[in-house]
């Protein structure tokens, strides 16, 4: 029988695309890759590519590159069995070459864990900044390409230091030389080597940065609050937060970030930069009120775990404002649905195996 979340999935992609005839005709029988393809963001890509083939006859073809395709081919199977799309198996760290006939390039590979930041930090370093140069030497041997979206992170701006919502120009103080931040650090040279391959080989390139991503395809060991939160409520822990519960993030579906994507592709702008994220901020209290409706009895909240820490403003989440008007796009799944759908993913193999035992 057919996982119900992958029929879910599908019906996400086909809502999060429905609006937008003329991104599907610009997309209709092109060939796009993408580095980093067995990740979250490509693999809901490859989700609305197969909805989009199935619904619209629109012919596009996909190539994922990424190191690790087995697990990918056996977790889901439903798209890894298509015609229409094609696993290559490729570290970025190492030169490579695309397709001959790919129209379209989106490079994702990255490494946001944190948790490798710090155990890690010269593979994020070269998974991300090598990753970008050798992506983007391939793309410029490619006759036919029309667009390179490089997938960089809202934290190239640095630690905001006022609360609120971030503008694609926003930029902070961030101190050099600080293993901590060599993810961000990372982030900012691969934008930079992007712009340089823009102006001196006129390479038609755009950046998406994303915020926090969340729902199907997302692993929950990940670590971010809601994850964290998450896995708290479905192994019956109480739920730990480290400050007082007022940090503000945003969470994006992920339907839609795919989506928001592929809309950069055929309408982005070279050398433009688009905010990925919902434009709905939620404190960590809000989010875990809204987690613990998932379930019954209500989960034990407790706050201040981590007591020295310093208490200020802290607040990241997109002002989408430019992105909404270049790009046309909107975000079909709200917040009470994205935290919704997210608990479902996470908790029907708890489900299917607590049956099973």
């Amino acid at each position: 029988m057919a996982d119900p979340r992958y029929t879910e999935a599908r019906q996400d992609a086909l809502a999060a695309c429905a609006t937008q005839a003329d991104v599907r005709a610009a997309l209709a029988r092109q060939h796009i890759a993408v580095t980093g393809g067995t990740g979250f963001l490509g693999t809901w890509i490859a989700e609305l590519v197969a909805a989009m083939n199935d619904q619209y006859n629109l012919g596009i073809t996909l190539d994922l590159y990424a190191r690790n395709i087995a697990e990918w081919q056996q977790k889901y199977p439903h798209l890894a069995t298509r015609l229409d799309i094609r696993l290559r198996s490729q570290d970025v760290r190492s030169s490579f070459e695309f397709a001959k006939n790919t129209n379209y390039v989106i490079h994702a590979a990255g490494i946001p864990n944190n948790r490798v930041h710090a155990s890690d930090p010269l593979r994020v370093f070269q998974t991300t900044v090598s990753g970008i140069a050798n992506a983007l030497e391939a793309a410029s041997q490619l006759d036919g390409l029309r667009r390179f979206v490089n997938v960089s992170s809202c934290l190239v701006a640095g630690p905001p230091q006022r609360p609120g919502p971030l503008k694609e120009a926003d930029a902070f103080p961030l101190p050099a030389g600080l293993l901590h931040t060599v993810y961000a650090d990372a982030k900012r040279a691969a934008e930079m080597t992007a712009a340089i391959f823009r102006s001196q080989y006129r390479m038609p390139v755009s950046t998406v940065r994303p915020f926090t991503l969340t729902g199907a395809y997302q692993e929950l060991d990940r670590p971010w609050a809601i994850n964290s939160f998450l896995r708290d409520v479905l192994t019956g822990s109480e739920i730990r937060i480290h400050g007082d519960g007022s940090a503000r993030r945003s969470y994006l579906y992920g339907a839609d970030a795919a989506w928001w994507t592929l809309a950069a592709l055929a309408k982005g702008v070279d050398g433009e930069v688009y905010n990925l994220g919902s434009a709905t901020p939620v404190t960590h209290n809000e989010l875990v009120r809204l987690i613990g409706e998932q379930v019954s009895p209500k989960p034990r909240v407790v706050l201040n775990t981590a007591p020295n820490r310093q208490q200020q403003d802290d607040d990241l989440y997109p002002d989408i404002s430019f992105t909404v008007r270049r790009l046309g796009v909107s975000e079909t799944c709200p917040l009470e649905q994205t935290v919704e759908k997210a608990y479902r993913w996470f908790a029907a193999p708890q489900t299917i195996q607590t049956h099973a035992n």
